[in-house]
């Protein structure tokens, strides 16, 4: 009994690392719930222009390879002034 007790244990606690380590950051546009409160973040930002650029079927990067990749230059030149990206463009359209 004694050894059963202690792999449920520690299955539990592997479980808990695994959810704690799997756990993705919660974004509303362009602002991350950190802590209780709702702060922007590049990260939530950088997540909402990819969100912008998969519906167009594009995807931004810092090396193009193949014709629907886009540089965030190349993005935010065609995404100025749209609110969705406008805190992640204000950076490279300024």
């Amino acid at each position: 009994m004694h050894k059963f007790s202690l792999a449920v244990s520690v299955s539990l606690l592997a479980l808990g690392f695994a959810t704690a380590a799997s756990a993705h950051a919660q974004c509303d546009g362009d602002f991350q719930f950190i802590n209780g409160n709702w702060i922007a973040t590049r990260y939530c930002q950088r997540a909402e222009a990819e969100h912008v650029a998969r519906a167009e079927h594009t995807h931004i990067t810092h090396h193009t390879v193949s014709s629907r990749d886009e540089t965030p230059e190349e993005f935010c030149r065609w995404h100025n002034g749209q609110i969705e990206t406008d805190t992640y463009c204000s950076s490279y359209n300024d």
